[in-house]
């Protein structure tokens, strides 16, 4: 996976703590999900997106309803990464964020993860909404 030309990627930069880690010193699998929701969300925000006003005011959710992850490296205690996300499809049915978890230059980790939009109440599929879709748009 590359990131594609025009497409508008935001970074996310944290440090591995000792406490997503092993006995042996490496970051648990599931722990690079939660790091790829934060990374998602803060795309959002710069993107003029506010998750939590998504939620409360327009009442919509996006739950994750696919995950593909290629581990290609191990990210360990104290290392420094960085994710670059971007929107990689966006249409009626559902949203796919796009990553890359590096460690400097070396690429450790390939992420897709899709959503679908549901409306809180009622707990419904609904299609995406416009302002999340314009965000597609606007990387192309």
């Amino acid at each position: 996976m590359r990131i594609p030309e025009g497409a508008i990627t935001t970074s996310f930069r944290f440090r591995v703590a000792y406490i997503d880690t092993d006995r042996g010193d490496v970051m648990h699998h599931a722990t690079y999900l939660r790091y790829l929701e934060v990374a998602r969300v803060e795309h959002l925000r710069d993107r003029g997106v506010d998750y939590r006003a998504f939620e409360l005011v327009q009442g919509l959710s996006l739950p994750v309803v696919e995950v593909h992850v290629r581990y290609k490296q191990a990210a360990r205690f104290d290392d420094a990464l960085e994710i670059k996300t971007w929107l990689g499809l966006a249409n009626r049915a559902k949203v796919r964020f796009d990553s890359l978890i590096l460690r400097g230059d070396e690429l450790l980790t390939r992420a897709e993860v899709t959503l679908c939009c549901v409306r809180l109440e009622g707990k419904r599929i609904c299609s995406v909404p416009d302002n999340i879709l314009a965000l597609a748009q606007l990387g192309r």
